[in-house]
């Protein structure tokens, strides 16, 4: 198009033809949230009303990069002075919607400035792709985390488009991208061909637009699964336009991973699916979710950085199981997240031992965890406590949790043993210093009262280990709560005080899901490529080197079959 003067060379990079979009779904939790409508606190609190505005129509409610910074006036600290019937009504799946106006961090143009020095501004794009601020906003990549997600979905953009020959020479990104040729990532299961180099060149004649689609992580995963079949859709069509695009590759973190087989495998989206990527998923739950409903977010972690995390974790979800029952006990996506029937091979996995030694009872006992454990009816070990669970004073509140719950079970029962797409690639974490509850065991000690002094002195407790504990704990009552915290004060029907409390994580894992569990939930998909990883704990997967490894290397596998 110059003129016919102008002898200068011009290079126009002609986009391929053929587009597999990739689609990215985060974890619970890792969506922005929004209010759908206002929304506001009407309670009598110690005999008084009280009516306070929570959030506005549009406010943003859960902000996933605001809660994680450390400061006094957002973040985790800014949920200090939320109380569980705020919760209730701010985490209430019916309030609220994905929000995507989230942080998309932005990268920076440097520019040489007087006697050396370089000054910097912003460049309106992001910072490893390169991709202008408000394509990516269109992408959906301001839904989501980008504290856990931002940095990998980037990479993910830069790695799959970024990749070209330059003066008849590999660009940096091919050149790092052909260093996967003749190997397998680390930790893969099983006989795996090695990758080849005609199956990385490929990937230079697709555009792999990347995506990322929030979704109401409070909603059932089923619910969730027809929205993303739905935006699966959509993301095809826009392709189509200028591209030949038939399949999508869906890549997931944890619960996304259910999120995924629900709009795969019960909303009707496999056929536009190429494959699904899955990343640490609770595919039969993890019983860390348990212990966060009897006993919230306190007490997890180890050492320092572990232990300062955790109290994060805690002050968002809730320290004690007064703060999270209101909002897990309603929501069906977490929920999902507990151990189901299928978890530990359908055998107990909740345990009452003595101190002195011997398992008094092991649970569930029908190998059904719905009625043994979470619909318990005043059971000590139950996982819902219903005298907690409407602090807000909402109509219907155990209406709607009995709902809830039955969505959870509704959700394993339709993708339990099967629901898995038939090109499914998958990876965990087995890391012994990630340790994680596999099975979850209450040690109960018998107690004896003891007084400090003589007179009227208050009452204390000296733990009694050695003494044998008799009965059946299901006739044990309640004598303290520890504020719903992970310990119990029992009496055992015969007037002794006994205290129960949960034993401390043990079992290697990512932190988050146990490893044994990780490994045969996913196994019944029959993997592709299945890879075990260390190094890493389960939010920040996607930051580890090994797993963007087989990332890469399972999008190179899985378009083999594309015709380009």
């Amino acid at each position: 198009m110059s003129s016919a003067s102008d002898d200068t060379a011009d290079e126009v990079v002609a986009p391929p033809a053929v587009a597999v979009p990739i689609v990215f779904l985060p974890g619970v939790m890792g969506s922005n949230l929004r209010a759908k409508r206002d929304i506001q606190l009407n309670a009598v609190v110690r005999g008084k009303p009280v009516r306070r505005q929570l959030a506005r129509a549009g406010d943003r409610v859960w902000d996933v990069d605001k809660a994680v910074k450390i400061s006094l006036s957002e973040g985790p600290l800014d949920w200090l002075g939320r109380g569980a019937a705020e919760r209730q009504l701010l985490l209430n799946r019916e309030n609220v919607e994905v929000d995507d106006g989230g942080l998309i961090a932005e990268g920076q143009n440097h520019h040489p400035g007087a006697m050396g020095s370089v000054h910097s501004t912003p460049s309106g794009r992001t910072e490893l792709s390169e991709l202008p601020l408000a394509k990516a906003r269109a992408r959906g990549w301001g839904q989501i985390s980008w504290y856990s997600y931002g940095p990998f979905v980037d990479w993910l953009e830069e790695q799959l488009n970024g990749g070209a020959m330059e003066a008849g020479s590999p660009n940096a990104v091919l050149n790092e991208l052909l260093q996967l040729c003749g190997a397998v990532p680390p930790g893969t299961a099983g006989n795996v061909s090695a990758l080849q180099e005609d199956q990385v060149r490929k990937l230079l004649d697709i555009y792999f637009p990347v995506h990322a689609l929030g979704y109401n992580w409070l909603n059932s995963n089923l619910d969730s699964g027809e929205e993303v079949a739905q935006g699966i859709e959509a993301i095809i069509r826009r392709y189509q336009e200028h591209h030949t695009c038939e399949k999508v590759i869906v890549v997931t973190h944890s619960m996304g991973g259910l999120v995924a087989r629900a709009a795969s495998e019960a909303s009707g989206a496999r056929d536009k699916i190429l494959a699904v990527i899955h990343g640490v998923m609770p595919t039969d739950g993890a019983a860390l979710f348990y212990k966060r409903l009897v006993g919230g977010g306190f007490g997890e972690g180890e050492g320092f950085k572990g232990k300062a995390m955790g109290y994060m974790t805690a002050q968002v979800l809730g320290a004690t199981a007064q703060e999270t029952t209101p909002v897990l006990g309603h929501a069906p996506g977490p929920l999902e997240l507990a151990p189901n029937q299928l978890y530990n091979g359908g055998r107990p996995w909740l345990f009452i031992k003595a101190a002195a030694g011997g398992t008094l009872k092991s649970l569930p006992e029908s190998g059904n965890p719905y009625n043994d454990i979470y619909r318990a009816g005043r059971e000590w070990w139950r996982a819902i406590n219903p005298d907690w669970l409407n602090p807000a004073q909402v109509s219907d509140s155990l209406a709607n949790h009995v709902k809830a719950l039955a969505k959870a079970q509704g959700y394993h029962a339709t993708l339990g043993n099967t629901g898995f797409h038939p090109q499914t690639y998958a990876h965990y974490g087995r890391d012994g210093g990630q340790k994680i509850w596999g099975t979850i065991t209450w040690t109960a000690t018998a107690m004896e009262a003891m007084r400090g002094g003589p007179g009227n002195l208050a009452q204390a407790w000296q733990k009694r280990p050695a003494q044998p504990i008799a009965g059946d704990p299901a006739g044990w009552s309640v004598t303290y709560q520890w504020g719903g915290r992970p310990t119990r004060s029992v009496d055992d029907g015969l007037n002794e005080q006994v205290r129960c409390e949960i034993m401390p994580a043990a079992d290697p894992g990512d932190g988050t899901v146990p490893a044994d569990e990780g490994a045969a939930g996913v196994s019944r998909a029959n993997p592709k490529v299945l890879c075990v990883t260390a190094g890493h704990d389960h939010q920040g997967s996607y930051g580890s080197d090994d797993v963007r490894h087989f990332v890469i290397d399972a999008v190179a596998r899985a378009v083999v079959s594309v015709t380009v």
